[in-house]
């Protein structure tokens, strides 16, 4: 599964979501840390979307779920 988030500039960050260590806000960034990806910051005010993508079924852990979760809440509420 993927988060994909799209930024203003149209260009856009994909991180593959497994094993998520950590999500949040660090001043003006939304971050995000997976275990196998290391750590993505992106300025929010420059992000104008995202989605989840997943190609298959995925079961998560619950602590990856439980950051996922607060992931996609951290950007609906911006967006919004």
């Amino acid at each position: 599964m993927d988060l994909i988030i799209f930024l203003k500039d149209g260009t856009q960050h994909k991180m593959l979501i497994d094993r998520l260590q950590e999500s949040g806000i660090n001043g003006n960034n939304f971050f995000i840390e997976s275990s196998k990806e290391g750590r993505l910051e992106i300025p929010l005010d420059s992000i104008d979307g995202f989605k989840l993508e997943a190609k298959r079924t995925y079961i998560l852990q619950e602590s990856t779920q439980t950051h996922l979760i607060t992931a996609v809440g951290i950007l609906s509420k911006h967006l919004r």
